[in-house]
């Protein structure tokens, strides 16, 4: 039966810090071995007030039981803001897998840690009585990080047993950058501070330390001896060699693997601590010496698998005085340990212990062994060179690349563009399959955007997916078969999406570089792409806009038009009215007179008829006179309401017609505006005329109140209805007065409606309450 594929987590911050990358290079060499996948969430140091490296922090966040079976937390490098109870409450979400801290014991998970407090003891006990120093610095690390708090105590305690008191002011907190160390010199010498040696607390702080006293010509170790912690690679190379303590990072890095492999097995929780070894080299005060112990009789506990079993190879070769086949199993044995871990200057202890054992064990001639080891050594330190030199070639053409990418991508704004830039970016640092994945709206739901390899799969990118999935679910498993980095793509606070690449480059600072680089990119180029949107979006609401306003200017002609044809029709109708009916009236009121007059001058007999029929027309004329007057004058818009109005409109309308005249309003009911309000009476003026003149109603219903619209909006509703005839349909059609009420119900900003059948008529109006 094979056995399931597994994948592991690995969170780890920046990878320009060399203790990461020498922990994280071997617990990627190691999971290979093992065909262990890995994916290397790349965050940063956790409670950072640093905005961009606080949204890096959500890389983290994207590992979870779906995409991972096991998780290795580097938590002597994220712990630089927080406490171990920060921590165990950070990393409680991932409880349900199997974990392993490196630096930091935590609960609940195994760990890997080192014992550094007799290292550090060590060497300021060198320093005392080797060196005879007593003015100590002391360059500690964050506040709450155990580590360095653990190595303070053992440096205050090895100098309070040599009787040697330090000053607070004298303990400097620090953060494990070498700008620390720059600070650190700084506020010494000006705040006028003697000593004349520096203890710091990890190397990159020692090495920030050793630029700043050199810049200001103070000289190390003649006039201050200063030391490390760490013994990271570049702390050999410094001027001068920094005098420090080693950590086992490989060996840690391959420990933190094998540990969660067995507990992923369903092994047991373990706890395991490695010594720390204090290295001797010239920050001290010390002399060059040669990089191995002469006479050393066992190997060291650091030695890997691989190269005891090499060990014994070469002790076999040695005592066959084998010259050719020696050299050709330790150039093998050197490989093997340039492709792990890089260290190859402990071959040097190896073959001491060679040494020690041939003579011992071996009939060897002394000349003959003297000649192999010392072939041995030089084929050790040949190497050591050469290797160097090679990653100072692929560092250098590594360099030579970023500058094309950083041209390529620094001048790319388009996105499509930037895809394309990518895949070119990538191919020339030898990454030829890759993902480049957006955020969302909410960073939970993502989208692929790009991927390096061609992939003939367009669902892939057509639907968002969760984001701990990672990658598309129609992509399958297999690629969590592989070794993967995690980048969090992110501009300032703002986190953009994230990259995922194989794990192989040259360098593993390369990735940071990429990471910032693709980032500020990215950024640029979903802001253009907002803004060309937001273009479009502009030129399409100008595009509609300029039609609404074209279509209102049609509309306000079409309506001015309109206005001039009712004025004139009306004037005709007026004049018609006057004619028609007015004029007839005072007609027969001048017959009438007439008619009086000439009974009066012939006597024959009572004009009293005549005077009463003449008072009758003059009223009824006056009242005509009245009702074309109200409807030609403004109306009256003083403080009485609009319900007092209407039913003064109601009266005079009752005094000529024949017809019942309901009023409902709803005491709320409230019209802003008098221009509205205006229009809105004419419409209910011209709707009772209309219902008493042509449809020639028995009874007219006028209501007024609110209703909600399908939205919930709230509105004024308005009907006339009437149980008449039904208005005419060449009226309905043409009709002047329809049109009035429609023009004004439009300036009213209201919705008229007319329903009229054999029935009836009803007459509705439909405005906002509030108007704007």
């Amino acid at each position: 039966m094979q056995s399931k594929q597994r994948c592991i987590g690995i969170f780890t911050a920046n990878l320009d810090d060399e203790y990461q990358s020498a922990l994280w290079h071997a617990m990627e060499q190691e999971a290979k071995k093992r065909n262990i996948g890995t994916i290397s969430f790349i965050g940063s140091r956790l409670g950072s007030p640093i905005a961009s490296e606080a949204s890096s922090n959500l890389a983290y966040h994207i590992a979870s039981e779906k995409n991972i079976d096991g998780l290795i937390i580097i938590a002597s490098s994220l712990a630089t803001f927080f406490t171990t109870v920060d921590l165990n409450k950070f990393f409680s979400p991932w409880s349900a897998l199997p974990r392993v801290s490196i630096g930091m014991r935590m609960q609940g998970m195994s760990d890997i840690t080192v014992e550094g407090e007799e290292g550090i003891a060590t060497l300021v006990q060198h320093l005392i009585e080797v060196h005879h120093r007593r003015r100590f610095a002391i360059l500690k690390g964050p506040e709450t990080h155990e580590e360095s708090i653990r190595r303070l105590h053992a440096c205050i305690e090895e100098l309070k047993a040599h009787d040697i008191a330090i000053e607070p002011d004298m303990i400097m907190p620090g953060t494990f950058t070498d700008v620390a160390g720059h600070d650190a010199v700084r506020y010494l010498l000006d705040n006028h501070r003697t000593f004349d040696c520096l203890v710091c607390l990890n190397d990159w702080m020692a090495q920030g330390a050793l630029e700043e006293l050199a810049s200001l010509g103070i000289k190390v170790p003649d006039d201050v001896s200063v030391i490390g912690f760490d013994g990271l690679d570049p702390s050999r190379y410094t001027l001068p060699p920094l005098t420090t303590v080693v950590q086992q990072l490989y060996e840690m890095g391959v420990l933190a693997i094998d540990v969660l492999d067995r507990i992923m097995a369903g092994g047991e929780e373990e706890h395991i601590t490695l010594a720390c070894e204090a290295v001797i080299r010239e920050s001290c005060g010390c002399n060059p010496h040669v990089s191995y112990t002469p006479g050393l009789h066992e190997l060291p506990s650091y030695a890997t698998v691989s190269e005891r079993l090499a060990v014994q190879d070469l002790l076999r070769l040695m005592r066959l005085g084998d010259y050719h086949q020696m050299i050709f199993r330790l150039n093998r044995a050197l490989d093997a340990t340039a492709s792990e871990s890089g260290s190859m200057h402990r071959w040097n202890e190896y073959l001491s212990v060679i040494e020690y054992k041939t003579s011992v064990e071996s009939d060897l001639s002394p000349k003959t062994q003297a000649m192999l080891i010392g072939a041995a050594r030089a084929l050790i330190g040949d190497k050591i060179g050469r290797f160097q030199a090679a990653k100072r070639v692929a560092v250098e053409s590594s360099f030579d690349s970023l500058r094309k990418v950083s041209a390529m991508l620094s001048g790319t704004f388009e996105l499509e563009q930037l895809i394309i830039n990518l895949k070119q970016s990538l191919h020339l640092f030898g990454i030829h399959e890759g993902y480049l994945v957006q955020f969302l709206n909410h960073s939970d739901q993502v989208q692929l955007l790009m991927t390096v390899q061609d992939l003939d799969n367009e669902q892939a990118f057509a639907e968002p997916y969760p984001a701990e999935e990672i990658l598309p679910p129609v992509l399958g498993k297999q690629w969590k078969q592989r070794r993967w980095v995690l980048l969090p793509l992110v501009y300032t606070d703002e986190p953009l999406g994230y990259l995922l690449v194989p794990f192989g480059m040259v360098m593993p600072a390369l990735y940071d570089v990429l990471q910032e680089q693709v980032g500020s990119t990215f950024k640029g180029s979903l802001l253009l792409a907002q803004i060309r949107k937001h273009e479009r979006n502009l030129e399409e609401q100008v595009r509609v806009r300029t039609q609404d306003l074209l279509s209102e200017i049609r509309r306000r002609t079409e309506l001015e038009q309109e206005v001039m044809e009712i004025s004139n029709k009306t004037m005709e109708r007026i004049g018609q009215d006057l004619h028609d009916d007015l004029c007839q009236y005072l007609l027969g009121i001048s017959l009438l007179a007439s008619s009086a007059k000439q009974r009066l001058s012939n006597k024959e007999g009572d004009p009293k008829e005549d005077f009463e029929m003449i008072s009758k027309h003059l009223s009824e004329a006056i009242s005509k006179i009245k009702t074309i007057s109200r409807g030609l004058m403004p109306l009256d818009l003083e403080p009485s309401s609009f319900q007092k109005r209407l039913e003064v409109l109601v009266a005079d309308s009752l005094r000529y017609a024949e017809v019942e005249i309901d009023v409902n309003v709803d005491p709320a009911f409230h019209i802003e505006g008098a221009d509205r309000e205006l229009n809105l009476f004419r419409i209910v003026q011209e709707a009772l005329t209309n219902a008493i003149k042509h449809s020639h109603a028995r009874h007219i219903e006028i209501s007024f109140g609110k209703t909600v619209s399908e939205t919930g909006e709230t509105l004024l509703c308005l009907t006339v209805s009437d149980d008449g005839t039904g208005l005419p349909k060449k009226l309905q059609k043409r009709g002047l007065g329809l049109r009035i009420m429609r023009n004004r119900a439009a300036m009213a900003d209201a919705r008229l409606s007319i329903e009229s059948s054999e029935e009836g008529t009803t007459v509705s109006v439909l405005l906002k309450e509030n108007h704007a």
